[in-house]
């Protein structure tokens, strides 16, 4: 039996025009009433990924950051966090800034944005939660450094021309990451969702062969690797959809609803 199931956010739990939608809820509503945890693993901002927890109806842990951070949903408190060392994150920003790369700076608890990528920003991402949560600063790197803060995740998009992929792979304690086929994301080494998955069931007390994962895109692979019953989304990628035991409809559709319900059969088991 599913003991916990983990959601992806993008592309998953929220619908095209960035909503939760009422058979979703209702879905989460019934899986926790049959004692099912149900989880958000999203590559998100804390703040964001406890305003989106609250209003789903998730259990109160949940993964941001693409798994950099643990946080209680109910309080907003991290409960963990690893950063990147500090040389590789200041190297990072060296690399990314001044390139009119939409850049989503991850300083701790901090969310940081340089001038051009909130303006960037407001067009493409209308997040109020994230917006109010963000500093903008003319020089990024130099205020991290002033306020001591640590580089924890960067997220880079729209310019794609301009990206420092290979420089960045070249550089020592980081993951390179995407969230769909036109941005990047940059973790400490090590993180990952599947791992953040292992620490959610774990502070559950659940086994991750009781554990479900929803997932549409290449930064969920690790999540569904780790889960014993990993479900691809319809509009997931196709390295998703091989690594999935089922594809349910795509999240125009309800399909983390079908996910989530197909998790409460009793028929449903790791062995599937």
């Amino acid at each position: 039996m599913v003991k916990l199931i983990s959601l992806d956010l993008d592309g998953t739990l929220l619908d095209p025009q960035g909503q939760i939608t009422p058979a979703s809820k209702a879905a989460i509503a019934l899986a926790r009433a049959a004692e099912i945890r149900v989880v958000l693993n999203t590559g998100r901002p804390i703040p964001e990924a406890c305003f989106f927890a609250r209003q789903a109806g998730c259990d109160d842990l949940v993964s941001a950051l693409g798994g950099a951070a643990l946080a209680d949903s109910s309080t907003g408190q991290v409960l963990q966090r690893q950063d990147l060392p500090q040389n590789t994150g200041r190297r990072v920003l060296e690399l990314c800034l001044g390139r009119r790369i939409e850049l989503m700076i991850f300083a701790g608890e901090e969310i940081v944005l340089d001038p051009f990528s909130k303006e960037s920003l407001l067009r493409t991402y209308p997040y109020p939660v994230f917006h109010n949560n963000a500093v903008v600063v003319e020089d990024p790197l130099a205020y991290l450094e002033e306020h001591r803060l640590p580089l924890t995740k960067v997220h880079g998009d729209w310019n794609q021309p301009a990206y420092p992929l290979e420089e960045l792979r070249a550089l020592d304690g980081l993951e390179l990451t995407s969230s769909n086929d036109h941005d990047f994301e940059v973790v400490p080494a090590g993180v990952d969702k599947g791992v953040a998955l292992a620490q959610l069931a774990q502070r559950y007390g659940v086994p991750l062969d009781q554990c479900a994962a929803v997932g549409d895109s290449d930064n969920d692979l690790a999540m569904l690797q780790a889960a014993g019953v990993p479900i691809a989304m319809g509009n997931a990628s196709q390295s998703v959809k091989d690594l999935a035991l089922r594809v349910v409809a795509d999240n125009g559709q309800d399909g983390v609803a079908a996910a989530i319900l197909n998790c409460l059969d009793p028929k449903l088991s790791p062995s599937l």
